[in-house]
């Protein structure tokens, strides 16, 4: 009786064996969910845009444009996935109803772009460790968080908006600043960066999701 009980638990345990070793291999020719960057998995790249849009108070401030450069590469993963870095990133005619406003991007720590979902060649995303200031008359605020965006393949668009979720909020403001900008308050930013080519090249980069 023992003996056969022995022969019973040593069927069970090679039977379980092979039950994770067959796991184990069909997991490993599984490939992982992957953002592929193409047509190069990992490139430079440049943009430019319209007319850039920062409401903080009802107070409209335009700039007629920004640039952008920055750096694009696969990964692995599902959702807040960095597919891309930016720096630097740059303003130009920016004005108020104060007067000319001045803002510089501080992107000596890279800003994020993330992807989040995919559908029919656009990937919605948001780009994180964004930072500015910005000075108009005797005010000077800080600006930090993420921001939405979303790249459209067909287009070379990435469109930069916020929400509820993804936002800037006023890290400092200085005395100066009352009736204008004050810390914890948030303004929207929105504007469309187009064209975005590789650096010195004329194909728009794509992102493609595989799960």
């Amino acid at each position: 009786m023992r003996n056969s009980l022995r022969k019973i638990a040593l069927a069970a345990g090679a039977a379980a064996a092979a039950v994770t070793l067959g796991a184990t291999t069909a997991s490993a020719g599984v490939a992982a969910p992957t953002w592929t960057i193409g047509p190069n998995a990992s490139q430079t790249f440049s943009a430019n845009s319209g007319t850039v849009t920062l409401i903080l108070n009802g107070i409209p401030m335009t700039c007629t444009s920004s640039a952008a450069q920055g750096n694009l590469a696969s990964a692995a993963g599902t959702t807040n996935v960095t597919v891309g870095t930016i720096a630097p990133l740059t303003w130009s005619g920016c004005t108020s109803p104060f007067g000319p406003v001045t803002p510089v991007a501080d992107t000596s720590t890279p800003w994020k772009l993330n992807a989040n979902t995919y559908s029919a060649g656009v990937t919605n995303g948001y780009i994180s460790g964004v930072k500015a200031t910005l000075k108009v008359l005797t005010c000077t605020f800080t600006v930090t968080g993420n921001v939405v965006a979303k790249y459209t393949n067909s287009t070379g668009v990435l469109a930069v908006s916020n929400n509820t979720t993804y936002k800037l909020t006023v890290a400092t403001a200085s005395a100066g600043c009352a009736g204008i900008a004050a810390p914890g308050n948030t303004p929207t930013y929105t504007t469309n960066y187009n064209a975005v080519t590789p650096s010195g090249g004329t194909t728009k980069p794509t992102i493609v999701y595989t799960p």
